[in-house]
């Protein structure tokens, strides 16, 4: 070998050297790039549908309540919420002004994965990020039934709950955790009775499913 092809050898070997510890320590930043991509499957359709069974308890009146929700979201930012409880097959009311089962149909916004995703705003971790972006707040109309006479006409309820993934993806089992404040029309009226506001905290498992509907614009396809 010459005394002039010596030098570029060793710099191309060096060059070669460089490029494969380049490689190696990007590889692994990589593989976490693609796989903490800020949605981990929230894009995979337009709405989210879940159901969702929860327990929880009456702060005023401590009595045990169950329920059971439907709710539809649209990109995991806004959506509708309905949902049955009961406290009486649980536990009689006894005393005027208990609190027997309700309905409700609410709207439910969870504004920060939107905002935090346009702005990039993720860690690439998916729990945390996920279990922040649930974050939602209730605001609807509530039914409810007492023990002793009541109105048919509603209140209102507001909401505010947080979600725990147990598979670190939008689709799959949630853990809730939630709390509520309802008003009936009696209270909403000046009326303080009993039974005319209603505390609660509950804790339930909720299942996700993404649905690709295209409810913007029916014709939207996915791109392969």
């Amino acid at each position: 070998m010459t005394t002039n092809a010596r030098p570029r050898f060793r710099r191309a070997a060096l060059a070669c050297a460089a490029a494969a510890l380049l490689s190696a320590l990007s590889g692994p930043r990589a593989a976490r790039a693609s796989t903490g991509d800020g949605a981990y499957g929230r894009l995979d359709g337009d709405l989210d549908l879940s159901i969702g069974l929860a327990g929880g308890v009456l702060l005023g009146q401590k009595r045990p309540v169950a329920s059971v929700d439907a709710r539809v979201r649209y990109f995991e930012s806004a959506g509708f919420v309905v949902q049955y409880e009961e406290t009486d097959a649980l536990a009689k009311a006894t005393a005027p002004g208990d609190y027997k089962r309700g309905f409700l149909a609410a709207v439910e916004l969870r504004p920060l994965f939107p905002i935090r995703f346009l702005k990039a705003k993720e860690s690439g971790h998916a729990f945390p990020d996920l279990v922040l972006d649930s974050l939602g707040l209730e605001v609807g109309a509530w039914w409810s039934a007492v023990e002793g006479p009541s109105t048919q006409r509603p209140g209102l309820h507001l909401g505010l709950g947080l979600e725990l993934p147990l598979a670190a993806r939008a689709s799959g089992p949630w853990l809730r955790v939630g709390g509520a404040l309802r008003w009936s029309a009696p209270r909403l009226d000046g009326q303080s009775d009993p039974g005319t506001r209603v505390a609660l905290l509950t804790l339930g498992l909720a299942w996700h499913g993404m649905v690709g509907a295209h409810v913007v614009d029916a014709g939207d396809r996915r791109v392969e």
